[in-house]
């Protein structure tokens, strides 16, 4: 590594100082890729050619066998290097890069069509690479730095592997040197084979025979200008093309021309090539072998026109001065088959306005173009000249030619009603010359028979009803105690028991012996009102019943009502919480289960249990208030989704969508919201089992035992509501003085205590006397605010005033008389 580093630093400085004084180095193996690039880049930047930077490499102790390494290895650096458009791996380099690669299909500047051929040189699998695995081009002219190798065989069997000097000599053994520089392959093998005659006389004979052909291709240097993407200089391979010199340069940009890109050589143009020739007729002719020092330039883009609409390609096209309107349609592949062909619609950009052409087909190839036109073609309406329409219930519908079915008869002669169809009545869809619709109804039935027919004209579209679609669908339904209820279609002849499997069988608590039928009134011929909604009817399901077929068969809308078994019983459960020795949930035994049954089921209470304090929480429904009563109802149905989903899933009856109904989460949400304190006295049903204060429990019940409390707490209209340690004795007027006494907006009247059992006091007053609510462990004292009186304003006062002297001068009025 070491050895490496001070070779590279040998090298760069021999090479900027313009290769002076030089050592041999030894193997160009060890020089790595980024050195290798920066030694030559600064040969370049000392004016050296890549021969020329071979001939230094030689003077510097590279070995000939050497030199071939080392140009490949040149040679794919810096084609690479082009290729990625970088000259270093830099940040900036490649953020640059990317950025080109971004640029997409280069559009205008509306962005809706692109530029016709931009995309050439955006796609990743059209590289334009030189293919150097081809035999020596005859035009290819030998350069400096190129390897010629000469074969010589016959008599004499050698093979001589030579390099151009930059003086375009090569150097034979035993002979001088040999012009071949400018020559080509052709050209330097008759010379170098008249040479050799002075070495190999057989030559002339044909004993001895001569080959030359190239074997390594030196580096060019070519400069890019105009308007390309990436301008510049690139190094490439002189087997590259003006094509592959485009593609490294990303292209013309999309202000930049295809259709003049000049070719300069020695000063002079050279060729100007089109790319259009290639992309249309394949013509690379123009597509010239670069040499070292050309330079390409991509002009602006003269003409550009926009063919938009019904087009096979449209895009934006440039032309050339000659090119006509008929000239571009080509290049957009004529007009699509979807377009109207009659005229093409073209819009200029005049001096001071817009200016509209309509041009035929027969003016296409005398129109000249002007940047900026824009050439449109319309697409065909979507409306018909001759055709009629029929849907619904036929065994063909779609469309028919109005000249194949003039009439309704030979119409459904052709389309043939299905069994279903109604026949009693089907329509025409009309539309007149003003677009408005009008409907015309037949007989279906008379039309086939040839008793009646009608005329049908363009446009006209028939209809024909099904059966079904003509009434209301049928259906019965099952709900109770059955796994899957809902509704089902209705089937002829279908029972009860049907509707029963239908539905997944009954549910473990249903009652068999309990299967209620309820039927809608449907005697529409009756014209007198009737007291009655439905017809009921109970049937017998259990098993080893015989049920008549007549009594269980259903009819539409009929709703079949499974009941619940009154033995069946789910368990329910109560919760306990606080100091006892098993608190949990509880699920009770039956319906007389009590406050103290509960609690010596957990073991009793603990040392540090204040019963006194014991709350008891009880879900409850108010009727009063609809949010109440829309949450049962959503437990309720979300509890029987769940039975629906899990059993059609089991029966696979159904798709069950992702996710469950957590009815759990349900009932624990109801909960938080209506759990309501009821005031107890645990410690009285403790002592008092059976008594009045040990009330009966019900399902969601939460029992909760404090431990002992130690404070009173104030709140409201008190200076300071706070804590205060409870202690015997405690009164209400001691609570309120250690609270600083009453706020001045205090409401005394309305103060009331919540105990910790939930109950609640509050003061009262008889005659001169009052009471204020006794104090205990976790009591909160509150003290309301008094209500607000607002005043009497000066109008309402007027108006009490005016009042009042009016009444007391109509009494006056009255007393007088």
């Amino acid at each position: 590594m070491r050895y490496n580093n001070r070779l590279f630093l040998f090298l760069a400085l021999v090479f900027v100082a313009g290769f002076a004084q030089a050592q041999p180095i030894g193997d160009p193996a060890l020089i790595s890729d980024q050195q290798l690039l920066r030694l030559f880049d600064a040969g370049k930047e000392n004016g050296l050619s890549v021969s020329a930077f071979e001939l230094k490499a030689r003077e510097l102790g590279f070995t000939p066998a050497q030199l071939p390494a080392l140009r490949k290895r040149l040679e794919q650096l810096t084609f690479r290097r082009i290729n990625e458009g970088v000259e270093e791996e830099s940040s900036e380099k490649r953020q640059y890069q990317n950025k080109i690669r971004r640029l997409g299909s280069k559009k205008d500047s509306t962005g809706v069509l692109p530029i016709f051929g931009a995309d050439l040189f955006e796609q990743e699998l059209l590289s334009f690479e030189p293919d150097l695995n081809i035999a020596t081009p005859q035009n290819y002219l030998i350069g400096a730095g190129d390897q010629l190798v000469v074969d010589v065989f016959g008599v004499s069997d050698i093979t001589k592997k030579l390099m151009v000097s930059p003086e375009g000599t090569i150097r034979y053994p035993n002979l001088g040197p040999i012009a071949v520089g400018g020559l080509s392959i052709e050209s330097a093998t008759a010379k170098i084979k008249k040479s050799l005659t002075a070495i190999y006389p057989g030559i002339h004979s044909g004993a001895v025979r001569v080959q030359v052909s190239l074997g390594q291709i030196r580096s060019i240097s070519v400069t890019i200008i105009g308007e390309v993407n990436r301008p510049g200089s690139v190094t490439i391979s002189s087997l590259s093309t003006l094509m592959n010199a485009l593609y490294l340069s990303g292209g013309p940009t999309a202000i930049g021309s295809l259709r003049s890109i000049e070719l300069v050589r020695n000063g002079k143009k050279l060729v100007n090539f089109d790319l259009y020739d290639f992309l249309f007729r394949g013509d690379l002719s123009k597509n010239l072998l670069l040499q070292d020092g050309d330079v390409i330039r991509v002009g602006y883009c003269q003409t550009r026109v926009a063919l938009k609409g019904a087009f096979n390609k449209p895009a934006l096209y440039e032309a050339t001065a000659t090119e006509s309107a008929k000239d571009l349609i080509d290049y957009a592949g004529g007009i699509s088959p979807a377009g109207v062909k009659d005229f093409v619609s073209v819009i200029r950009l005049g001096k001071t306005r817009k200016e509209a052409y309509s041009l035929t087909p027969g003016q296409w190839g005398n129109f000249s173009l002007s940047s900026g036109d824009t050439l449109t073609v319309d697409s065909l309406q979507a409306k018909f000249i001759n055709r009629v329409q029929v849907t619904g219930a036929v065994e063909r519908p779609g469309i028919y030619g109005a000249a194949e079915t003039k009439n309704l008869h030979q119409l459904l002669t052709i389309a043939v009603p299905r069994e279903d169809a109604y026949l009693a009545h089907a329509v025409i869809r009309r539309v007149n010359t003003i677009g408005e619709s009008s409907l015309q109804s037949f007989n279906v039935e008379q039309v086939l028979k040839g008793s009646t027919d009608l005329i049908l004209q363009s446009e006209d579209s028939v209809h024909i009803y099904t059966k079904s679609a003509i009434r209301e669908a049928y259906t019965v339904a099952i709900n109770g105690e059955v796994n899957i209820p809902g509704k089902y279609n209705f089937l002829d002849q279908m029972n009860a028991m049907d509707l029963v499997l239908m539905a997944g069988g009954f549910s473990e608590g249903a009652s068999r012996a309990q299967v209620e039928i309820s039927r809608r009134l449907r005697n529409t011929a009756q014209q007198s009102d009737t007291m009655k909604y439905a017809v009921i009817k109970t049937i017998n399901l259990d098993q080893g019943q015989s049920v008549s077929l007549v009594e269980s068969t259903l009819e539409p809308f009929d709703i079949v009502s499974v009941r619940r078994s009154p033995l069946y019983k789910t368990q329910l459960r109560v919760n306990l919480e606080g100091e006892v020795l098993y608190p949990g949930t509880y699920v009770l035994a039956g319906k007389q289960e009590r406050l103290s049954d509960l609690v010596k089921r957990a073991g009793g209470l603990r040392d540090l249990a204040y019963p006194q304090g014991a709350t008891l929480l009880r879900t409850t429904y108010s009727q009063n208030f609809i949010s109440d009563t829309l949450l049962v109802e959503a437990k309720n149905q979300i509890a029987q989704k769940n039975k629906e989903a899990a059993n059609a899933k089991r029966l696979q009856l159904a798709e069950i969508p992702e996710g469950k109904y957590d009815q759990d989460s349900l009932l624990t949400e109801i909960k938080k919201r209506f759990l309501k304190p009821v005031g107890i006295q645990l410690d009285q049903a403790l002592r008092n089992p059976g008594s009045r204060d040990d009330i009966y429990l019900e399902e969601g019940d939460v029992l909760r035992i404090p431990r002992q409390l130690q404070t009173v707490q104030t709140l409201g209209a008190v200076n300071v509501p706070k804590q205060i340690v409870y202690y015997p004795g405690l009164s209400y007027r001691t609570v309120i003085r250690q609270s600083g006494g009453y706020a001045a907006n205090a409401y005394r009247k309305k103060a009331y205590a919540v105990y910790a059992n939930g109950q609640v006091s509050n003061a009262r007053r008889f005659l001169f006397f009052r009471s204020n609510p006794p104090i205990s462990p976790g009591a909160e004292i509150y003290i309301p605010l008094k209500p607000e009186r607002k005043g009497i304003s000066t109008v309402e006062a007027v108006g009490i005033v005016s009042g009042l002297a009016s009444v007391l001068g109509f009494l006056v009025i009255i007393l007088r008389q």
